[in-house]
């Protein structure tokens, strides 16, 4: 090697020793967890314990600031406009996968995000109303494809998980049934129960799960290869008949904005995928349905969530759905 060389490599391990003694010595302050999710729902229950548990792993307190609106879109926003110094963290949701294909959302999901893992996931639960004829799946099939536009689904919203998973379905089984939109799951339930509104698909969560306990409501499939655990007498699509292209499970991971430093993602990385591997947080999570799933590498969510951006992209322009 020349001197030349040398000096010019040294000189560039010399300006990079800053920021690599920065990331060794991160974090010295508390750390912002930012959540879309207002209180109370699956995804808060998802963020308060993460965050509880990945507190003594950092070695600084971890702090839940819920900035809700747009579909999640407007926590992303505030997670891109801090500095790329790791100390604000963000939730990321189903929703960044479809988001970008459904409105402007002001950034490039593939530039300016890096997403660090999957924390957890949770299956999409087809329910009907107490008082509906069908018992199975495949009649509520049937019936929608001899009575086209008849059957009555509610949803959250064009990007919702409860839209999505039943515009798959109908797609894939070729029915047409009507689309009934909502605020939220809440309003659908009493709808249902009083024979107004047929169903809907819903990710599970204990307030779900106490629903169908009481037979308030009544669950057709869930749709994902393996029975749930707190629902084992519920079938699966697949075993409904249906292949891996209408396994739907809604998900939740975190990201960083770009420009942080790699060794923060990676410190991240370890003790994200070390506290959903903690059997008090698992516990806790799956009281209400949710099932942990940390991704093997970052490498492997990145992968995952680049499929997401195509898969659902793909499904809304078929859809023939504008971008808002």
């Amino acid at each position: 090697m020349s001197f030349s060389r040398r000096a010019v490599l040294g000189a560039a391990a010399l300006l990079g020793a800053p920021a690599i003694a920065r990331a060794q010595a991160w974090p010295t302050r508390p750390i912002t967890f930012v959540s879309g999710a207002p209180p109370g729902g699956t995804v808060d229950l998802v963020a308060r314990t993460v965050a509880e548990a990945l507190a003594p792993r950092l070695g600084q307190p971890v702090v839940v600031d819920v900035r809700p609106g747009a579909s999640f879109n407007i926590s992303v926003q505030h997670v891109l406009r801090q500095p790329a110094d790791g100390y604000t963290l963000g939730l990321a949701p189903i929703t960044m996968g479809t988001n970008p294909s459904l409105m402007n959302v002001g950034y490039d999901p593939t530039a300016d995000i890096v997403p660090v893992t999957q924390m957890s996931a949770v299956a999409v639960v087809i329910v009907v109303g107490p008082n509906t004829p069908y018992r199975t799946l495949g009649e509520m099939i049937a019936f929608a494809r001899a009575n086209p536009e008849k059957l009555t689904l509610g949803h959250g919203g064009h990007g919702t998980s409860g839209f999505l998973a039943a515009q798959l379905l109908a797609r894939e089984a070729g029915f047409r049934y009507l689309p009934v939109p909502f605020s939220g799951s809440a309003p659908m339930i009493p709808l249902m129960m009083g024979g107004q509104l047929d169903g809907t698909f819903v990710p599970v969560d204990g307030a779900l799960l106490s629903q169908l306990a009481a037979r308030q409501l009544r669950a057709l499939a869930v749709m994902q290869p393996n029975r749930l655990p707190q629902l084992p007498e519920v079938p699966t699509t697949r075993e409904a008949g249906f292949g891996p292209s209408v396994d739907f499970r809604s998900w939740h991971g975190t990201f960083l904005r770009a420009g942080v430093p790699r060794a923060i993602v990676e410190r991240y990385f370890a003790a994200i995928t070390d506290t959903m591997r903690e059997p008090a947080v698992q516990a806790r999570l799956a009281t209400a349905g949710i099932e942990t799933a940390p991704s093997a590498s970052i490498a492997e969510f990145e992968a995952f969530y680049r499929g997401e951006l195509q898969r659902w992209a793909t499904l809304i322009r078929a859809l023939g759905i504008q971008p808002s």
